[in-house]
């Protein structure tokens, strides 16, 4: 009977051999399971350098431009080493999809013990009493954030302000252009109205947000 095991490791070691290096001859035969585990290791350890010399080159020039620029932008953030560490972690390694204690997979405990103590840093940073409040800590970028905090208290199209776009304001913040073309899901499922700063002072004119509030009647300000 054939070894299907060594035939298995045989096929695996090929096939990453075929990942390093595309123009290989494909020869499934002379290949022991020592090879194979040999090149998964080789190929495992690998720099992105010397596996991906095209992408690493672009990221280099990214940290370069980052280190020689200014950038004005709020959302852009020039994160510590430490947090550099922690996304290239081999968390990215594990699908977690669910809530801590009630995951759709095993081998979550870690994970559930890294987002349980996010949420109690979330709550302490707000000083929020956690008998009183949750906190979702899983999107991944302001959008969902956002969309999520909609979706908790408001139904499908229920009217919305938000700050307007060139004001200021985010694009999930129900935005739309001047001739009326709805530009995020913000927009889409809600009805949205915008109001805006100032062009003389920069500030927002509140008197007319109270006054397009009062006719508009949304259920939430943004």
């Amino acid at each position: 009977m054939p070894n299907f095991h060594c035939g298995v490791d045989r096929f695996y070691g090929h096939f990453i051999q075929l990942l390093i290096n595309p123009s290989r001859t494909c020869n499934f035969h002379h290949f022991s399971p020592q090879q194979a585990w040999s090149s998964v290791n080789a190929w495992g350890n690998a720099s992105l350098e010397s596996i991906d010399p095209e992408i690493h080159d672009l990221i280099e020039k990214e940290k370069r431009r980052q280190c020689r620029g200014i950038d004005f932008i709020a959302s852009a953030n020039f994160t510590s080493s430490a947090v550099l560490e922690a996304l290239g972690s081999a968390l990215t390694n594990k699908y977690s999809q669910g809530m801590p204690g009630n995951r759709y997979y095993g081998g979550d405990q870690f994970i559930d013990e890294i987002e349980n103590l996010c949420r109690s840093r979330a709550l302490q940073a707000f000083n929020l009493d956690p008998a009183k409040w949750g906190v979702n800590v899983q999107p991944y970028s302001g959008s969902p954030a956002n969309f999520a905090v909609y979706t908790a208290v408001l139904k499908p199209h229920d009217r919305i302000m938000g700050l307007d776009l060139p004001s200021g304001g985010h694009l999930t913040h129900g935005y739309f252009t001047a001739g009326g073309k709805k530009i995020s899901a913000s927009s889409i499922y809600f009805e949205s109205l915008a109001y805006k700063v100032k062009s003389s002072s920069g500030y927002i004119d509140y008197e007319m947000l109270e006054e397009r509030a009062m006719e508009f009647r949304p259920k939430l300000i943004i």
